[in-house]
């Protein structure tokens, strides 16, 4: 095995030097530099991780975990994070959870968790004391870890504006009977300390219809299994019931594919008879008959959103609004994360409800709850949320909301004019 001793050997330098200049400083002059990293390759050098990890205490792996990698976006979500590792100079070590408390903590506790440096935790199951422990020993970033804003750095899914967004859009497209499907239906007090993905959507979604005079009612909101199966079954069994409504939200992207084949395989016609939203923007919509109209959120923007936390918090600096450029527009603060559910919301209800668009316009919702029309091409309403507020503490615990966007692709577009 080729050793740092034989490039340095080879490069006629003494062993610090090398390791000075395969590292990248800067101490070392560029003459130096550039003969030790042609020694290396010469010799086909590769540093030894664990030599590295005992003289620096980093191994440059981070470890992400996720729900399930049948579902669409946590797949996608995944290979944007190792893309992304990858680039800035960490491995990534991928584990599955599938929802289980059980499996959660094997994973955090486990061999392979315990070598990285800091760790990814998507969709937490846990109770907050019990996931929040295993951040003693390495930094950990939520992804949607709701409840541990203010307690870990999180970066959230903007959920009760995407289905709020979502249903205004059916709406305006001249639904009137929208039914909303994956949850459980929860009262709007209820809804008012909503702790997960599917309670802040259906949060959303009961906003959107009530700003429109429209009633939420029990009889309209309909549990299901977030994939393609669940959305399919449950359609089929509410088509066998009854035909009296006119659009469907749809909770994620997997179950409104599944209910869009089921309105098709029925003979309904979609949208004219019956429009339908899903919630990811995930690119199997886009190659469905017709194309799925849905809320996106870039799983790229989520990757660098993360990374950049983790990273920040890796190197000990501040990971505050100011550093968020490469996670694309996100921002916000646990302050944020409440006012998104109490009401102090990015888009303002009268004023986006309102918003005339064409397929060739992008309309951009800004925090300051305006809109401005930017004639650009395009087949998206863009509802950018950015709190650039945040603490500027660097041990601060920091909170991000990544944006979204309303792509049109068919699927509930009546009226392509609005």
């Amino acid at each position: 095995m080729v050793t740092l001793d034989d490039v340095a050997a080879r490069a006629g330098v003494s062993r610090m030097t090398a390791s000075n200049a395969l590292r990248g400083k800067t101490v070392v002059k560029a003459e130096t530099a550039r003969r030790v990293l042609a020694a290396a390759e010469e010799l086909g050098y590769r540093p030894n991780i664990a030599a590295r990890q005992l003289s620096s205490g980093r191994t440059h792996v981070i470890g992400l975990t996720m729900t399930d990698f049948d579902l669409i976006f946590p797949a996608d979500l995944a290979a944007r994070v190792s893309d992304l590792a990858q680039e800035r100079g960490y491995q990534t070590i991928v584990q599955q959870t599938r929802f289980s408390r059980d499996f959660e903590r094997r994973v955090l506790s486990s061999p392979a968790t315990q070598v990285c440096d800091g760790t990814i935790v998507c969709w937490p199951s846990s109770d907050a004391a019990d996931i929040l422990s295993f951040g003693r020993t390495q930094p950990l970033v939520f992804f949607d870890g709701f409840g541990l804003e203010g307690q870990a750095d999180c970066v959230f899914t903007p959920c009760v504006e995407g289905t709020r967004a979502a249903v205004r859009h059916l709406i305006q497209q001249g639904c009137r009977d929208v039914l909303v499907i994956g949850e459980e239906y929860a009262a709007p007090e209820e809804l008012a300390t909503a702790n997960s993905s599917g309670r802040r959507r259906l949060l959303g979604a009961m906003r959107g219809l009530r700003e429109a005079g429209l009633d939420y009612r029990a009889g309209n909101v309909y549990a299901c299994p977030w994939n393609r199966q669940g959305g399919y079954d449950l359609m089929t069994r509410i088509l066998a019931e009854r035909r009296d409504f006119d659009g469907v939200c749809c909770l994620n992207d997997p179950l409104a594919i599944g209910a869009l084949k089921a309105l098709t395989d029925a003979g309904v016609s979609v949208p004219h008879e019956v429009a339908i939203v899903g919630f990811d923007g995930v690119e199997d919509g886009r190659y469905t008959t017709p194309g799925l109209t849905s809320v996106c959120v870039d799983a790229g923007e989520v990757a660098a959103a993360c990374l950049d936390l983790l990273t920040a918090r890796l190197d000990g600096g501040n990971a505050g609004a100011e550093d968020g450029d490469a996670a694309g527009k996100a921002g916000g603060t646990a302050a944020g994360r409440a006012g998104e559910i109490g009401g102090t919301e990015a888009a303002g209800a009268d004023g986006a409800a309102r918003a005339t668009n064409t397929t060739n316009t992008t309309n951009t919702i800004s925090a300051a709850s305006t809109i401005s029309a930017a004639n650009t091409a395009g087949t998206a309403d863009a509802a950018r949320i950015a709190d650039t507020t945040g603490p500027t503490d660097a041990y601060a615990p920091q909170t991000r909301t990544v944006g979204f966007t309303l792509a049109r692709r068919g699927s509930a577009e009546r009226n392509p004019s609005l």
